[in-house]
């Protein structure tokens, strides 16, 4: 499943960065990136859910030496444990996919493309402030 996951994951890049977005239709913030793909696979229940909201919800299961950097995982930012503020899925040791480049003004397409806001790969070290990878237990592991 978790190959699965990151396949549709990866078929979304170029999807716009639309605040508050929460599918492929009207585009994506950050945690709607997140929760679609997870929701679609059954890992996340629905709700309304913020960055902040899925480290609480996932964060019981620390990784270990055999899980740190597994696709499908979740990779937070933020000024730390309680303030994460940012989500991208992990596609390698060094590689992340999310939507990123907009913020709360960010509302139109028009707005995300004048701003490269899009979901997109990117190197897990593009923002100075990661805090955790969370290790997602998918069924069948």
């Amino acid at each position: 499943m978790r190959e699965h996951l990151v396949n549709l994951a990866l078929k979304l890049v170029g999807c716009p960065y639309i605040w508050g977005g929460a599918n492929p239709w009207a585009g994506f913030d950050c945690s709607g990136f997140i929760i679609w793909i997870y929701q679609v696979f059954g890992l996340l229940p629905s709700g309304d859910w913020t960055a902040q909201g899925l480290y609480d919800h996932f964060k019981q299961v620390p990784p270990t030496a055999d899980t740190i950097a597994v696709p499908g995982d979740l990779v937070f930012y933020g000024a730390g444990v309680h303030g994460i503020t940012h989500v991208m899925l992990r596609l390698t040791a060094t590689l992340v996919l999310g939507a990123s480049g907009g913020d709360h003004t960010t509302t139109t397409r028009e707005e995300a493309a004048r701003k490269g806001a899009q979901v997109k790969v990117k190197p897990i070290n593009y923002r100075q402030d990661e805090v955790v990878t969370v290790h997602v237990v998918f069924l069948g592991e």
